[in-house]
């Protein structure tokens, strides 16, 4: 049994009860994730860009993981989408001076 994670970022102004509930689900669901000890979810950071989260799991599927993981980021994405909760990408405003 190996422990594992995720890095997920969400916009500001997301519902952070509820990104952590549908990460955990999602992780509670899903058959290559063992179920003790449980997968848990940590609000890491306001982030630059993101509030950021991390999903922790264990599995001893650990030559399929990035298989594990690849099923959750498509699931995550398809669940935040329903949702309204936005996965956002670095923005900069530049102000030019003359």
């Amino acid at each position: 049994l190996t422990r594992f994670h995720l890095n997920i970022g969400v916009a500001y102004g997301s519902d952070v009860k509820k990104v952590s509930r549908i990460l955990y689900e999602l992780a509670e669901k899903h058959d290559g994730i063992a179920k003790d000890p449980k997968p848990f979810v940590r609000f890491t950071n306001f982030g630059e860009s993101s509030l950021d989260f991390e999903l922790l799991f264990w599995s001893t599927k650990t030559f399929r993981i990035e298989n594990i993981k690849s099923d959750l980021r498509y699931s995550i994405d398809d669940a935040f989408r329903k949702q309204g909760i936005t996965i956002p990408f670095p923005q900069r405003d530049v102000h030019m001076k003359k």
